[in-house]
């Protein structure tokens, strides 16, 4: 993936990304709940004394008060639910982007490529674990260049009959080798 070329992509981790824009919604649905419940019960009690002091009766004040609350509500809640789920997508990116950068790293790393870069945006999260994932594909490409350079020349050693230089080269081969920890399961013992 050249640097240059910017993504298009609206949605990264769609999962990820709509779960999240979700619990948001569910917080919006539930306080936009609880504002239509307040404002009724509010509006209610303060006409039902305001009609009672006045001397003045309306049967119908329920009637009148549920749809103004209920459209005010609904107002309110398509209102917030789309600026969130912007919101949301847009924050999302941040987390979503170097996560899907990282999975293009490792997947080439286990087809035995290695990618020219791990780098993210200056303002995406994780920036830390880009430097470090940086870090460490320059070690694993600097060590494969040195395991490269020097069986070819073991192999060039061996090819002119000079086995006191083919058995340096395989020294040196074995010392960039021995700086790999290959953890229980790896190792020759």
């Amino acid at each position: 993936m050249s640097q240059g070329r910017q993504r298009r992509i609206i949605l990264i981790d769609t999962r990820f990304q709509l779960r999240l824009a979700g619990a948001f919604v569910l917080l919006q649905v539930v306080l936009t709940g609880a504002f239509a419940f307040g404002l009724y019960v509010f509006m209610d009690s303060e006409l039902q004394a305001g009609l009672a002091s006045a001397h003045a009766a309306y049967r119908s004040l329920d009637q009148m008060l549920l749809p103004l609350v209920l459209i005010l509500a609904g107002f309110s809640l398509a209102l917030s639910t789309t600026l969130v789920t912007a919101f949301v997508v847009i924050l999302s990116h941040r987390i979503a982007g170097p996560l899907y950068r990282f999975r293009l790293v490792m997947e080439g790393l286990a087809e035995r490529q290695l990618a020219p870069h791990a780098r993210i945006r200056p303002d995406d999260q994780l920036g830390v674990l880009s430097e470090a994932t940086g870090r460490a594909l320059e070690i694993l490409r600097s060590d494969l260049a040195t395991l490269r350079t020097g069986l070819d020349q073991a192999r060039q050693s061996v090819a002119a009959g000079d086995l006191p230089s083919a058995a340096r080269d395989l020294a040196d081969l074995d010392a960039t080798l021995s700086r790999w920890s290959l953890g229980d399961s790896g190792s020759p013992e």
